[in-house]
C-alpha cells in the first residue's frame, strides 16, 4: 500500500486499510505499506520537497520484497478457505 500523506494522516489510512482487508481474510505482511516521511504534523507537499523520499523509496523496497516473499510462501503452501 503506498499512500499519498504525511504521518499522522498516512499511519491512519494504513491502519484502517489493514484492518478492513485483515476482516476479509486478506494476508498482510510485515512493512507492506509506505508514505512520504516528515514526521508528524501538516507539511509541504511531496512535490514540493526532496526530503523523506529516501525513507520513502528503502520502505517501498522493503514493503515489495515482503509480498513477494509472503506470495511465494502462499504459492507454496495456499491457505484453504475457511470451513462453511
Amino acid at each position: 500500500m503506498v499512500v499519498t500523506g504525511n504521518e499522522d494522516g498516512a499511519h491512519h489510512v494504513i491502519s484502517e486499510i489493514s484492518g478492513a482487508l485483515a476482516d476479509l481474510g486478506y494476508t498482510i505482511p510485515g512493512q507492506a505499506w509506505t508514505y512520504w516521511h516528515l514526521g508528524p504534523g501538516p507539511g509541504p507537499d511531496h512535490l514540493d520537497d526532496e526530503r523523506g523520499r529516501d525513507w520513502s523509496h528503502r520502505t517501498g523496497r522493503a514493503m515489495a520484497a515482503n509480498l513477494y516473499g509472503v506470495a511465494s510462501a502462499l504459492a507454496a503452501r495456499p491457505v484453504g478457505a475457511p470451513p462453511g
